[in-house]
């Protein structure tokens, strides 16, 4: 399986790119098939804005809530960027 190339073979990949001032991270979750735009506010609890799927939409939620988590815990800056690959469903 290969990991280079826009989009993935299998599953999905998420990429996000944090804008520091703002606390907001943007990027993309793809798909063999798809590909959808992510925003993802910081403040406050971690809200997601896209048009794909609800459950796309959860499992970045999710992956942010635990980059910012565990950096709090670690006392340290959250991710300047996020990269994840989610096995197909």
């Amino acid at each position: 399986m290969s990991i280079v190339g826009e989009r993935p073979e299998t599953g999905m990949r998420l990429r996000l790119v944090l804008d520091g001032t703002k606390r907001i991270y943007e990027g993309t979750a793809t798909t063999p098939d798809e590909q959808w735009k992510v925003r993802v506010d910081l403040e406050g609890d971690v809200t997601v804005k896209t048009d794909a799927p609800a459950e796309v939409a959860e499992y970045t939620r999710r992956i942010v809530r635990i980059a910012a988590k565990t950096a709090k815990q670690d006392g340290v800056s959250v991710p300047r960027t996020i990269q994840r690959w989610r096995a197909p469903q």
